[in-house]
């Protein structure tokens, strides 16, 4: 019963924010407070057990003037499997998670310093993904790289942009997190940097990240990352390689519109196709996240947007070890929502 009720909640907020979207000839929303984030509902299989997966990932924005915002984001995922594993009624339970509540006060252009628990700012995914975003669900192997012990920090951490002109910009964070076991709150004792710079002309970007883990075992962690849209055609192609203590990994990931193809383009230009490849090696034993055997992973993916905030995922992955090679399928779907708390005054 709790799954259906969790399931309807989700519906029901898709079809009440779907129906209040209206165009507006206005793009200043001033300081007005936001609520935004995304509703999902996945069906997963995992080397043959199905997962049912509701989320709700709320993200509240609150400006205050002209230089501080208060953002954060919590997140509500049901976890649903089959009593046997493979046979009978789903059972499961409502997982809750403060993943981040930060301050961030823009001192001036340069420079802007950030207070609280944040996201770890190392490689692509790990500030720039949200399953309502994602080209395909499943995170690559090598996330946990940089990530320990929770993805988040508590602490203190300095961004922005160096420099910026017509033909490039480069961009930095500095971070410093405290050990914490406090509930909602954990995270590890960590300090590191990510910088990229970013050519607009070629919609080019590349970075690369370092962080020093100093609980202990203190280890090192860097990674190296790029992402390219080329102007004339529909595609999004990111890669990212990565090392630290337990392990190296690399990912190449690939997504485009079908909105090229001539016939029946009132459809096409909806539809995208998604591919990962992704290769990890373990060193001296892996572990804390990582697998521990070598495991290589080909993903493909096919999406629908039903319009740009509302579309149907679907993927299907074969992962290859030296122990078992497994399918992964996902099936379902994802809804960005964007709500102004109150109107904005004229």
């Amino acid at each position: 019963m709790k799954i259906w009720l969790f399931t309807g909640c989700i519906v029901l907020c898709t079809l009440h924010l779907t129906a209040q979207d209206t165009a507006t000839d206005s793009t200043h929303a001033g300081y007005i407070p936001t609520l935004s984030g995304g509703l999902g509902y996945i069906y997963n299989v995992n080397g043959g057990i199905p997962t049912l997966s509701p989320t709700v990932n709320p993200v509240l924005l609150l400006p205050l003037g002209n230089h501080v915002l208060v953002e954060s984001r919590a997140e509500f995922t049901g976890v649903f499997q089959r009593r046997d594993g493979t046979s009978g009624d789903y059972t499961g339970k409502v997982f809750k998670n403060f993943d981040y509540g930060q301050v961030d006060w823009l001192a001036n252009t340069h420079v802007m310093a950030v207070a609280g628990k944040y996201l770890l700012p190392f490689g692509w995914y790990s500030e720039r993904s949200a399953f309502w975003l994602n080209n395909l669900q499943d995170f690559p192997i090598n996330f946990p790289i940089g990530t320990r012990t929770s993805g988040t920090g508590v602490g203190g951490q300095l961004r922005g942009v160096i420099t910026q002109t017509y033909n490039y910009s480069v961009q930095y964070a500095a971070y410093y997190s405290a050990h914490s076991n406090v509930n909602q709150l954990s995270a590890a004792r960590t300090t590191g940097f990510d910088a990229s710079i970013y050519f607009p002309n070629q919609h080019f970007e590349a970075g690369t990240s370092y962080q020093r883990y100093l609980d202990k075992p203190q280890i090192n962690s860097v990674g190296t990352y790029m992402s390219w849209q080329p102007s004339r055609v529909p595609l999004d192609l990111r890669g990212e390689y990565d090392r630290s203590f337990n392990g190296q990994g690399y990912w190449i990931e690939g997504a485009y519109i079908l909105s090229q193809v001539p016939a029946g383009n009132a459809f096409f230009r909806n539809v995208q196709l998604a591919g990962r490849a992704e290769q990890f090696f373990v060193l001296n034993g892996g572990g804390n996240g990582l697998p521990t055997v070598n495991t290589q992973r080909v993903e493909v993916g096919l999406n629908y947007y039903f319009r740009d905030n509302w579309r149907f995922v679907s993927s299907y992955g074969r992962q290859f070890t030296a122990s078992k090679d497994l399918n992964l399928w996902n099936v379902g779907f994802t809804y960005r929502l964007l709500w102004p708390l109150w109107p904005e005054r004229k």
